[in-house]
């Protein structure tokens, strides 16, 4: 329900990037095996962005074919202790877990332990979900399968929040969630899930008969030789693991359930192995540890028949496109992925064919502007020391013609839209569109090609730079009966969210307006200590309190006298709310009534 909770692989196009270009200074012209160029550019200019974007301490590797080209650390693993990154420091991956955990899973597939296509209830007897989208109890279970959950189409919630930071849990889960709604009818949307590569980690554990870090060591990480990953433990027994920072304080570095999704400590070096392994079709050290087939199904798109994924490709594990971020160069295959959270954030890009890579961890959550621009601007450089010319990316037409839409144009757009990011709100107002999203205003206007463009002006005067969001084309199209909500970017078009109508809704769930408050066990480390629930425009809205502050508020849609969903489709939307005796439950917390009003207004 709010992007830092899901952890997402996309870039948040609408909020992570307002009003900036995030654009650095163009990088010298690089000669056929030149490497040492690079080298020498980057050893300059990522002090530079780091004391930048106050980035305390950040590691990269560069990768062609089985060389390992380049590997550095920068600035501090720990400030405290004035402890130095080294090429062998450690960092939280995040979400990149989750390209190991799709190897393991593939190497199980291909000794008959897992079936990459059967229900994963097959091998998680006690795990069954309920659905909105099947008549038939069983056609849903069937419809989870592992495939599904490696490509991020199984349709499970995006989290499940209680006893998250519970470490060594990961075998009860399946048990403890079981008979969850799922969010999205499988097969049909990409909508990422960390729950889904959580249960992928309980599968490998009950397949294989170990924890999943025994697994995981002898299969992969040992056999690579990446010594300094690991999926267990934290930063304070292990000198080499860096900590993490958060708005420039420790993150605290928390212990996860979740580890196969996001619990990986490893460095760029270690992992420059793992793609080594890939490009040799499954081969290091002279051992096959896992075949050419299944690294090439690995980089297949899985998801070309979603008409709501547009032009973002999923592989299993994998994203095969940039998905709204940069291309590095038109018309050449990426394979990319993605993580941050606790203080940390993490990144690799791979060019398939050219066998180049560039792999950046740091120890910030603001690493992520700084990273963004500069790894494709890296690969073009390797690009050019392999002997490729450099040719920059497609730039989106400008047009600095703009024009208020027509009264029948703003009444069409006008309306409520469920996105991952919250609710969106276009109002037609005073002869003017204008959009509201997250606590930010702008007017939407018309180019000459016909896009709708943001636009806003300080203290309503002078025009803002308003940087990647300025530079998106956008507007409402009609996809499969829904009106969605859509963003060009970088030549790629994306769901930014679902317009929504308003419904009668039934009292008793108009009596829920209110705020509660968390009433689990492990409340005082609950990840969402309170909710609110509120009526606008014929809405129901909910909201999510998170370390004493107000998070996005979502639609809240009722389904019958007991359930509601969370408007719209994509990653945590469609997720389900019960109604309790004086309460709600949402993602796995029960919350008890400490105020009620009919009147509640956000």
């Amino acid at each position: 329900m709010s992007r830092k909770l899901l952890g997402l692989p996309l870039v948040g196009i609408l909020l992570s990037n307002l009003g900036c270009n995030g654009q650095p200074p163009a990088p010298p012209s690089i000669a056929p095996g030149d490497y040492a160029s690079i080298i020498g550019y980057l050893k300059q200019h990522i002090p530079q962005q780091m004391a930048e974007h106050q980035v305390p301490g950040l590691s990269i590797a560069l990768v062609d074919g089985q060389q390992l080209i380049w590997a550095r650390g920068f600035g501090f693993a720990d400030q405290a202790r004035g402890l130095q990154v080294t090429e062998n420091t450690a960092f939280r991956a995040g979400a990149l877990s989750q390209l190991l955990t799709a190897t393991a899973v593939m190497q199980l597939v291909e000794q008959g332990r897992l079936q990459l296509d059967a229900p994963l209830q097959d091998t998680l007897k006690e795990f069954y979900v309920r659905s909105r989208f099947h008549e038939d109890q069983n056609a849903a279970d069937r419809s989870v399968t592992l495939r599904r959950l490696l490509s991020h189409q199984g349709g499970i919630p995006a989290e499940y929040l209680r006893e998250s930071r519970t470490p060594n849990a990961l075998g009860e889960l399946p048990g403890k969630i079981s008979g969850l709604w799922l969010s999205n009818a499988p097969g049909t949307q990409t909508a990422y899930s960390k729950l889904g590569y959580a249960l992928l980690g309980a599968a490998v554990e009950r397949s294989s008969g170990v924890s999943f870090e025994q697994q995981l060591q002898t299969s992969l990480l040992r056999p690579l030789g990446m010594s300094q990953s690991s999926f267990v433990g934290d930063s304070r027994a292990q000198p080499y693991r860096a900590k993490g920072y958060e708005e420039g304080s420790h993150s605290g570095d928390a212990l996860i359930r979740d580890v196969s999704a996001e619990g990986l400590w490893t460095s760029p070096r270690d992992l420059s192995h793992y793609l080594q392994m890939l490009f040799a079709q499954g081969r290091y050290n002279n051992r096959q540890l896992l075949s050419g087939a299944s690294i090439n199904e690995m980089v297949r798109s899985q998801n070309a028949g979603n008409p709501l994924d547009f032009d973002c490709q999923v592989g299993l594990g994998w994203f095969l496109s940039p998905c709204g971020e940069e291309w590095v160069q038109p018309g050449i295959r990426t394979w990319q992925h993605s993580g941050f959270g606790e203080g940390f954030h993490a990144q690799v890009s791979v060019l398939a064919e050219q066998q180049l890579a560039v792999i950046v961890m740091s120890n910030a959550d603001s690493g992520e502007a700084l990273a963004q621009p500069l790894v494709p601007q890296v690969l073009r450089m390797l690009l050019q020391a392999h002997g490729d010319p450099a040719r920059p990316p497609a730039a989106t037409p400008q047009s600095k013609r703009r024009r208020i839409p027509e009264t029948a144009d703003r009444q069409h757009l006008a309306g409520f839209y469920a996105t991952r990011w919250g609710v969106l709100r276009v109002r037609d107002q005073h002869r003017r569109l204008y959009a509201e999203l997250a606590g930010k205003r702008y007017e939407l206007l018309r180019d000459e090609q016909g896009w709708l463009r943001a636009r806003s002006r300080f203290l309503g005067l002078w025009p803002e730079d308003l940087g990647t969001l300025g530079q998106l084309q956008l507007d409402v199209m009609t996809v499969q009966g829904r009106r969605v909500f859509t963003a060009k970017s970088h030549g790629q078009l994306l769901a930014v969210g679902e317009r929504i109508d308003p419904v009668p809704l039934p009292d008793n769930w108009l009596a829920t307006v209110g705020t509660y408050q968390t009433l689990n066990d492990d409340s005082d480390d609950a990840v969402i200590q309170g909710v609110s629930i509120a009526l606008e425009d014929g809405f129901l809205m909910i909201r999510c309190f998170q370390a004493g502050r107000a998070l996005s508020d979502y639609i809240l849609a009722p389904v019958d006298n007991a359930h509601a969903v969370i408007a719209g489709n994509g990653p945590g939307l469609g997720d389900t709310v019960r109604r309790q005796i004086n309460g709600v439950n949402v993602l796995g917390y029960s919350f008890k009534r400490t105020y009620n009003t009919h009147h509640l207004r956000f």
